[in-house]
């Protein structure tokens, strides 16, 4: 009940914030990139992890521990991406590093008179910065695993142990990012901004809620161009069966893009053991092919001795199919320390 109320009360905000579709540069920024929020359709907007910085920056601040997430993308017609993201945990708060890039690989070229002039191509960039903090935080939890939270698969991060108060968690954070394109000879950046804000309540309920890629504009040219902003909500909750041995996550977002109407993105994630993970997506906007995505993970932190230095290490993969464009596939690793 209080997770429809918050989701149903947030659209109103919205009636101000339309476009058009070709009215944003930068679109490479929609491309989904890290393999485990991409198999659950991207209804990651109240998930905390090491790739909350794509989605709502305030995620950071509710980590225990230090991340590092990695992955490459086999996108469609021969394009690659590469993500790169770390973030580290002090009493301070949460620090956060992003990087991904795109190339297409060679383009023909033609000229005005539509003659084959020899090959081009083209480069996509962005590297981020952002800060997250949590309240109420502890500086003997740095490390361990909060209970309050959706639990994660980890089993070598220690769980909190002392009592802590269980009324609520907020956590708020922001981040700044440099965005640049090149097409031939012909380049543009950018800035632009990113906030959010995460409410975890009593029994792993997490709402969350964030504005992305906001104030910032490409001109190649003459023509100047907004990047794709977007709005987003999104609710969280897991289940657990006896001794935890198998775990269910279920998240929904509400997502605004600046060029687009409306979409929603629904995800399931099943965790066996702690050890195996399968993930489904719905996203009820078709761009091309279909609207599911799915894919599966691996911890191997079971296999880790118990005095090692990263606590936890998975590797996780997504597929999202374009129709008539083929599919994509993603594969990822997570390491925690």
């Amino acid at each position: 009940m209080l997770a429809a109320a918050f989701l149903a009360a947030w659209p109103l905000p919205f009636c101000s914030f339309a476009g058009g579709a070709g009215t944003t540069s930068a679109n490479f920024l929609k491309i989904p990139t890290a393999p485990l929020p991409s198999g659950m359709g991207e209804a990651y907007t109240a998930m905390v992890g090491p790739d909350s910085m794509l989605y709502n920056p305030a995620g950071l601040g509710l980590l225990g521990y230090s991340s590092f997430s990695g992955a490459h993308n086999q996108y469609i017609d021969g394009i690659k991406q590469e993500y790169l993201a770390a973030s580290w945990r002090s009493p301070l708060g949460t620090i956060g590093a992003a990087f991904t890039t795109l190339s297409s690989g060679e383009i023909e070229a033609y000229d005005s008179n539509d003659m084959r002039i020899g090959n081009t191509s083209s480069g996509h960039r962005m590297i981020a910065l952002a800060y997250a903090q949590s309240w109420p935080h502890f500086n003997k939890d740095i490390g361990k695993l909060d209970p309050m939270l959706i639990t994660p698969s980890w089993t070598k991060v220690p769980p909190v142990r002392e009592y802590r108060p269980k009324a609520y968690r907020l956590s708020v954070g922001a981040g700044v990012k440099r965005v640049s394109e090149k097409l031939g000879k012909d380049s543009a950046s950018s800035y632009a901004f990113d906030a959010g804000a995460l409410l975890v309540l009593p029994h792993h309920v997490h709402l969350g809620a964030s504005a992305m890629n906001f104030g910032g504009k490409e001109k190649f040219v003459e023509e100047s161009y907004d990047l794709p902003s977007s709005l987003r909500f999104g609710v969280a909750k897991d289940f657990h069966t006896v001794n935890d041995v198998m775990i269910f996550t279920v998240a929904s977002d509400l997502v605004k893009y600046s060029d687009r109407e409306y979409l929603s993105a629904s995800g399931f994630e099943i965790d066996i053991m702690r050890m195996f993970q399968m993930r489904l997506g719905y996203r009820t906007q078709k761009d091309a092919g279909s609207r599911i995505s799915g894919g599966f993970g691996m911890n191997f932190d079971r296999l880790s001795d118990k005095g090692s230095f990263f606590k936890g290490a998975r590797m996780d993969y997504a597929y999202v199919d374009y129709g008539g464009l083929g599919p994509t596939h993603r594969v990822g690793v997570q390491f925690v320390w």
